[in-house]
Parts: C-alpha cells; structure tokens; sequence
C-alpha cells in the first residue's frame, strides 16, 4: 500500500513541478494542492499501520500520551503545510496583493511549525539548545541577506521571526534523533525537518529577489516536498 501512495505522490509532485518550471500556475496550482494532500494520506496510513499492527502495543500506549499528542500535533502541522502551499500557490494570480497573501501564508506555516514543536517536545521534551539553534539561523539569515542584496521589503519582521521558529524546530529535531538514539523514526524526521529548513534558504531569492532559475526553483520543490514527505514518512517507523 505505502508503494501505491509513494507512486500518487511522486506522480503529483513531478507534474506540479513540470506545470510550475512551464509556467502554467493553474494547473500548477492543483498538482501543488493534491501533492501536499498526500503527505496527510501518507502519514494517516501510517498512524494506520502502527495502530493495526501493533494493537497491544498501542493500547498501552494510549495511556502514554506522549504518543497522542505527537501524532496530533504533527497532523495538525502537516494541514498547516497543506493550506500555506495552497495561500503561497494564489500569490502568482494577484500580484497587487503578493506581499500580504506572501505574509497569511508564512503564518500559516509558522503556525505549522509550532505544532511540530509542540509534538516533538510532547514526546521527548524541549531542549532550550533549540532556540541557539533558531537564533543563530537568524542572524546568518540576516547577514546573507546584506550579502545577497535581498530585501524583505514590509515582510523583514516577519521573515525573521519565521526564521528563528522554523530552525528552532529543526534543532529541535535534531535533538530529538539524538534523544532517541538515532532511530528510524527521528532519523526520517531529522532528515525531513533539515531539508524543509534549506528548502526556505532558497525560497527567499525566489521571493525576494526575482531568482527564477530551474536551480532555486526546482530545487526548492524537492527539498520542500522530499522533506515534508520524510515528516509524514517517519510515523510507518515509528
């Protein structure tokens, strides 16, 4: 079954990104909503799958609930980065409006990310190592925008404080691969939340400072989406 839905997803994901390096934003736009709504079936087969196949261990399990509001935290993350691609997707259809659609959806996606953190540290507890690691993201963010020239126009506040949020969950993820010894389940969510990290390093020139090339573009695409799909991943192992 997870070989079928890894199939949908890399065929919905490879027609977005033909569509989007065509210009062809509409279509594009649908491709992106079916792709971002296979990281929710393909983490649901997963909690799925765990629950099935271990059904003594789960039972237990309820009773810990560590488990419960990791899963719930993390599904709640996941719909959050449904609904920021589809508002981040809209901006190219009114471009009079691109910086506040721009805005609503880099707080929905923050929003996403704070569920993450809430969901990590339900299950392996916050680690305040997470927030050096945040900051210090943004002030490289800060300096390499000097050096790059990109100008976050009215969205500088925000961009930082999604900056320090975002690479605050990914260390958090990182701490939580250690935590737990480095297992399956925190490697695929290490290796996701790194990878969603890098894919908003090259966002910003896209965004910012018109960079249209395949390279930021294509590349974006598959950090983003191979990263939100090892997060999803991550619960078959859990």
């Amino acid at each position: 079954m997870i070989y079928l839905l890894l199939a949908l997803f890399i065929l919905m994901w490879s027609l977005f990104i033909y569509h989007v390096t065509h210009d062809k934003r509409l279509e594009g736009f649908y491709f992106k909503g079916f792709t971002s709504f296979m990281f929710l079936i393909i983490f649901g087969y997963g909690v799925f799958r765990f629950t099935t196949t271990q059904p003594l261990v789960f039972q237990s399990l309820l009773f810990e609930y560590k488990y419960i509001y990791l899963i719930i935290f993390v599904m709640f993350g996941l719909v959050a980065g449904l609904i920021g691609d589809l508002f981040l997707e809209v901006q190219w259809f009114y471009e009079k409006r691109r910086n506040y659609i721009l805005k609503q959806g880099m707080v929905v996606f923050l929003i996403g990310h704070v569920f993450y953190i809430f969901g990590i540290s339900s299950f392996v507890g916050f680690n305040y190592l997470a927030l050096i690691v945040g900051l210090v993201m943004t002030i490289v963010v800060y300096i390499g925008s000097k050096i790059m020239k990109i100008d976050f126009q009215n969205l500088k506040l925000m961009t930082y404080v999604y900056t320090f949020v975002i690479f605050t969950m990914v260390g958090l993820a990182v701490i939580q691969a250690v935590e737990l010894s480095f297992s399956l389940y925190s490697i695929s969510f290490m290796i996701g939340a790194i990878l969603f990290g890098i894919s908003d390093l090259l966002l910003a020139p896209i965004y910012f400072k018109n960079e249209r090339g395949n390279l930021f573009v294509v590349g974006n695409l598959f950090t983003y989406y191979l990263g939100q799909l090892l997060i999803a991943l991550a619960f078959i192992l859990l």
